[in-house]
């Protein structure tokens, strides 16, 4: 088996255990949470899941997923060739290794003293024998382990379609779960801790759960140092393989990469071009962690092309066939000479050696569907003309940034500033986002809107904030200019070609294209007609747009094909019943 296999099938074999025990700690944790409403009721849940988690199946299913989710774990950590990376990263590797040091010693004084001695481990003998001796343990082991599985399925499932949309009220139910299991184990407690108060009580408990001698005591202490004793060993030899591995890459052959407008390194085979570049300090962005899952690390080799291996299921996957020279760099272990171009910008815009790389980044360009915004200010000339050169530009920046924050406050990623007004588009997760219409910075923002009804709802409410801010500004403009102040927005849905266009070192990161064309030209129609939004009914039905408000028309493009476009007088009522404004 190749090692890119090997280690999808590693992958797969990890994400599967870690779903297991995830559900299993999910019962748990649920179950505990019961304390809080009947410690009878918390009791009869935790034998029902003692009756499947002691049968030979339910033993089976969680050991092979706890010994296959911690080797997988310690093996893929083993096997980097660097130790810098992202937060969720370290934390998803230090808690997975910090778990199985809670969770043995608790297997041990539960399930192994059940099979060893016969102590019958119910909730009732863990909560009076266990709890008051290691309730600090049970604590941590639960804020890990949960921690733990979270991170895993946030970093599993946030590239997935439609992700964004259920975060946020799954990191809600995340946040709730361990703190209800908290809440429900500590009342709990309390009860237990009041009831063994009496001592007929205690005695009759320790009977019926046969509490360990003595004896037993010693016996399990000794089990629970060696188990941590076995699982030290091996960190120690995951720990070694891990140095033996740097060590393999310092003594390694080097060769030559280079980064088109960045630096030229000495670099060691036998780490992927991703590792090349974090181990040298490189910004290159990766969301994945490295993955194969995404195509943020995506490069276009300039030179040495021939050199490297064919591309790999994970990359025909994100990459499609289209251009052989597109690779990721996740994926591929140059062995000779090589010469790239990053394409995508890293996360830290704040880092000046972000800026020095940024003209690089984005050039070969890339074809999605977007909803396209357009913004334009009416009788721009005339406002502009009448006032003085001061004026002019104050006021000028004053709308700007009006129409900046209610485009940047849903999620949309501004293309440029024209003339008149923006044009901006909605609907991609990866698109840099002009800042400030003043600097003529570009920054790298994350647009928030991943669906094509989350994209168009969001331009709308763009659309409607914009209507509503223009109140604001005629209060303070209008008597100036003797007239008041009025916009024509257009709103498409379509194909916009994205990359950075311009000569020489000025290469803005832009769009261009037909949903492009579409959207300046609806704002022009909108002008002409004296109305505030134009838009194309695919956007309004896409969107779920209720257009009760907004009135039907129909016009002939200058091919002479007939369109039809809905058109509104004041956006925020054509917005309001469907957007999320």
């Amino acid at each position: 088996m190749s090692a890119r296999r090997m280690e999808r099938a590693g992958r797969i074999v990890t994400l599967i255990s870690g779903l297991v025990l995830f559900l299993f700690a999910a019962m748990e944790l649920c179950s505990d949470a019961v304390g809080l409403v009947s410690l009878q009721t918390m009791g009869d849940i935790a034998a029902w899941q003692l009756s499947f988690t002691r049968s030979w199946p339910g033993l089976v299913i969680l050991c092979s997923a706890c010994v296959c989710h911690v080797l997988s774990t310690l093996w893929f950590t083993a096997r980097r060739a660097t130790l810098r990376m992202s937060f969720g990263d370290a934390a998803l590797i230090a808690s997975g290794i910090l778990v199985p040091l809670l969770l043995l010693p608790y297997l041990v004084d539960t399930r192994l003293a059940n099979i060893k001695f016969g102590v019958d481990d119910d909730i009732l003998y863990r909560l009076a024998k266990l709890w008051p001796d290691h309730n600090l343990a049970f604590v941590s082991l639960i804020v890990l382990v949960w921690g733990h599985g979270c991170i895993g399925i946030h970093r599993w499932l946030r590239l997935s379609p439609g992700y964004r949309s259920v975060a946020p009220g799954l990191a809600v139910i995340a946040l709730a779960i361990p703190i209800a299991a908290l809440a429900g184990v500590i009342a709990a407690a309390r009860i237990v801790a009041v009831l063994m108060a009496e001592n007929s009580f205690a005695e009759q408990v320790r009977a019926a759960t046969h509490w360990p001698s003595a004896d037993a005591e010693q016996s399990l202490s000794g089990y629970r140092l060696m188990a941590l004793g076995c699982y030290g060993a091996l960190l120690v030899l995951a720990a070694g393989a891990l140095v033996i591995r740097f060590l393999r890459i310092l003594v390694a052959p080097k060769i030559d990469v280079t980064y088109v407008k960045g630096p030229k390194l000495k670099a060691s085979t036998g780490a992927t071009l991703l590792e090349i570049s974090l181990l040298n300090g490189v910004p290159h962005a990766n969301t994945c962690g490295g993955r194969g899952r995404c195509t943020a690390c995506s490069v276009r080799i300039e030179q040495g092309e021939g050199a490297l291996p064919p591309r790999t299921a994970a990359e025909l996957a994100q990459l499609g066939g289209d251009d052989q020279r597109i690779r990721l760099a996740c994926q591929i272990t140059p062995t000779a000479a090589l010469t790239v171009t990053r394409l995508t910008a890293t996360d830290d815009a704040g880092d000046a050696s972000d800026v020095e790389a940024a003209p690089e980044l984005d050039t070969a360009g890339i074809e999605r569907q977007v909803v396209a915004f357009s913004v334009r200010l009416q009788g721009h000339a005339a406002l502009v003309n009448s006032r003085p050169a001061y004026d002019a530009i104050f006021f000028l920046n004053e709308f700007l940034d009006m129409v900046h924050a209610a485009i940047v406050k849903n999620n949309g990623a501004i293309m440029r500033t024209t003339e008149s007004g923006m044009i901006a588009v909605f609907g991609q997760d990866d698109l840099p986002q002009a800042a400030s219409s003043q600097s003529g910075s570009v920054q790298t923002a994350k647009a928030a809107t991943t669906s094509t009804k989350d994209a168009c709802r969001a331009a709308f409410a763009a659309a409607a904030d914009i209507d509503v801010a223009l109140d604001r500004l005629n209060e303070r403009f209008s008597a100036e200019f003797g007239q008041p102040i009025a916009v024509a927005m257009g709103l498409t849905l379509g194909t916009a070609y994205l990359g950075r266009i311009g000569a020489g070192a000025s290469k803005p990161f832009t769009a261009v294209g037909p949903a492009i064309d579409g959207a300046e030209g609806f704002s022009r129609l909108a002008e002409s007609r004296k109305y505030q939004l134009a838009a194309v009914p695919a956007a309004i039905y896409a969107g779920g747009i209720d257009a009760g408000a907004m009135e039907a028309a129909s016009f002939s493009a200058p091919n002479g094909e007939k369109h039809d476009v809905f058109m509104t007088s004041r956006a925020r009522l054509g917005a309001t019943a469907g957007s999320p404004a």
